[in-house]
């Protein structure tokens, strides 16, 4: 059998360091621990916070699930829904879908953020929400990710879309609370007499007959206009 010139020993040995080299890479690679997360669609969130609820920081990436680092994202409230993708050999890229919301639920001394879907959440950003607030009354606090029901915030932001004038001159100063008992969306006009709306059901059809009687009567005194039941207005005084 021939023996190998010196260069072919040289080419041979260069060979098979490179080989050991890309086995000993290929090896090590799932050992490398994730050092970037990269996250776009942030703005209710701080980019730390959706980092730290990953829990992809510093962690091998053999042993990092996008699964599980997307479920805890969707645990946040802000969140509507995310995409987690993991790249070697340590780096993983986060894009966030958060809620749009809708308008401001007053709880107590609280001021939530609520989505089209009822959920409340807090955001990083104070000035991010539409400045039109419903007060909530039916318990003295409410936790992020709570859901309201999506018809009683339509019709609640619908209230408080309402301007000062809208209802009557003297109403300078609309605003929508919900109440625990049979009296539900009430809208308070600034000048001491409220509209009295119950369920958010026909909210159209019971605003434009309080708007009918309220300009049928410019200048009559009030304390309260029901139109829980649009077809039988009740007020007060008679």
């Amino acid at each position: 059998m021939p023996v190998p010139s010196d260069p072919a020993r040289v080419v041979a040995g260069i060979i098979a360091l490179l080989c050991a080299a890309g086995v000993g890479a290929i090896a090590y690679a799932p050992l490398e621990p994730i050092s970037a997360v990269g996250v776009s669609g942030a703005h209710h969130l701080t980019v730390a916070q959706a980092v730290a609820a990953t829990g992809l920081a510093g962690m091998p990436i053999f042993r990092a699930s996008s699964a599980d680092a997307r479920a805890a994202l969707l645990r946040l409230p802000a969140v509507r829904d995310a995409r987690v993708d993991l790249e070697l050999p340590g780096s993983a890229a986060v894009t966030l879908v958060e809620r749009e919301p809708v308008g401001r639920w007053v709880v107590g001394a609280t001021e939530w953020f609520v989505d089209a879907d009822g959920v409340l959440f807090a955001s990083a950003d104070p000035s991010a929400a539409p400045a039109l607030r419903v007060r909530d009354e039916r318990a003295p606090s409410r936790t992020a990710g709570e859901r309201i029901d999506p018809a009683l915030v339509a019709a609640a932001i619908r209230l408080a879309k309402i301007g000062p004038g809208e209802l009557r001159p003297d109403a300078t100063a609309p605003s929508v609370r919900i109440e625990p008992g049979p009296n539900g969306i009430v809208l308070e006009s600034g000048a001491g007499w409220e509209i009295r709306f119950g369920t958010p059901e026909h909210i159209e059809d019971k605003l434009s007959a309080a708007l009918r009687f309220l300009r049928e009567r410019p200048d009559r005194r009030l304390e309260y206009v029901d139109v829980r039941n649009p077809d039988r207005i009740v007020y007060s005084p008679q």
